[in-house]
């Protein structure tokens, strides 16, 4: 496969993983909003009963979320292992520089790994995103994964 092939693929995957998480996000808004009116109609939606309903219906929601994560990291893991990717550091990088461990003989599952634990331990997401896009290292160390986990960290914000 060649590396143009190989992003091709790559952008399938992850359009194939916004598009279900967007899905997915429209559903949960859909049923949070069905919800609250029949809270309404019913004269509950002050009561502890429908802040219940809707963190049921939000942690169902951050589940499936992360499962599709989870397949799109799997995918491409699997994609990735195909292709053998793995490198040295390109010129004008200096891995130093980055606040997360900068190995470029890791898979590039490992490398996103790594890279997506450190921007979701912020605890300000709207910070991390921010932080996220200025990071020139991310960009060069996580190639097509960098554009995942952009999409990953505005849909968290």
């Amino acid at each position: 496969m060649t590396a143009e092939e190989l992003e091709k693929a790559v952008q399938k995957l992850i359009e194939e993983a916004n598009a279900s998480s967007s899905a997915a996000k429209e559903e949960y808004e859909q049923d949070c909003l069905r919800a609250k009116y029949r809270a309404l109609e019913q004269r509950i939606d002050r009561s502890t009963i429908l802040e219940n309903i809707l963190a049921d219906r939000k942690n169902k929601y951050d589940a499936l979320v992360l499962q599709i994560q989870k397949d799109l990291d799997e995918s491409l893991e699997a994609l990735y292992a195909e292709e053998g990717t793995g490198g040295t550091t390109p010129p004008g990088i200096d891995p130093g520089e980055a606040p997360y461990e900068v190995d470029y003989t890791l898979a590039m599952r490992d490398r996103y790994v790594i890279v997506k634990n450190y921007y979701l331990g912020y605890d300000d997401m709207a910070a991390a995103l921010s932080d996220f896009e200025k990071d020139e290292i991310a960009k060069d160390y996580l190639g097509s994964y960098y554009d995942y986990l952009l999409q990953l960290l505005l849909l968290v914000q």
